[in-house]
């Protein structure tokens, strides 16, 4: 069994610009780090983290890897990721070679993909992933490669509002 965690990047600044740009909020980084501190006393580590490389989910991945203790070496930024729909999810999880010993992935993006991602996989019935909200999914496999025909449940969801 391993797990796949899905956060949705923290609340980022409204306004002009390229969206790729826009920057967290005090918000979003107050947000980003009470969900990771949250993961951390829950007792989860991750052993890989995938973002997109937009600046507010990198934002939002470098305060979950430091609050989590995740090494540098263990991140990797992904534009595919950047407004993914759920292929391009999956397609990134793919990324991960067969036998690596990975028992939990994180990945952090964006809605509406985060949201069709998990309601697709799990049959969830949620309406939209808030900001920095968490998605932690169970898949029923040994590795990675066997993603996609795995069995996947939705464990629980956290929001920074609980």
């Amino acid at each position: 069994m391993k797990t796949l965690i899905i956060i949705r990047h923290a609340k980022a600044e409204q306004g002009f610009g390229k969206d790729i740009e826009r920057k967290l909020t005090d918000r979003g980084q107050r947000n980003a780090t009470k969900m990771a501190a949250l993961l951390k006393a829950k007792g989860y580590h991750i052993d890989r983290l995938f973002s997109s490389n937009s600046e507010r989910t990198m934002q939002t991945t470098r305060i979950f890897a430091e609050t989590l203790d995740i090494p540098g070496d263990h991140i990797r930024y992904f534009e595919g990721l950047y407004l993914a729909d759920v292929l391009g999810i999956t397609e990134t999880i793919e990324w991960l070679r067969e036998g690596e010993n990975i028992q939990t992935l994180a990945i952090v993006a964006h809605n509406p993909g985060v949201t069709n991602f998990v309601n697709d996989l799990t049959h969830a019935g949620i309406d939209s992933l808030p900001t920095c909200g968490i998605a932690i999914m169970e898949v029923d496999m040994n590795d990675w490669s066997n993603f996609e025909a795995a069995k996947k449940n939705l464990v629980t969801t956290f929001s920074p509002k609980d």
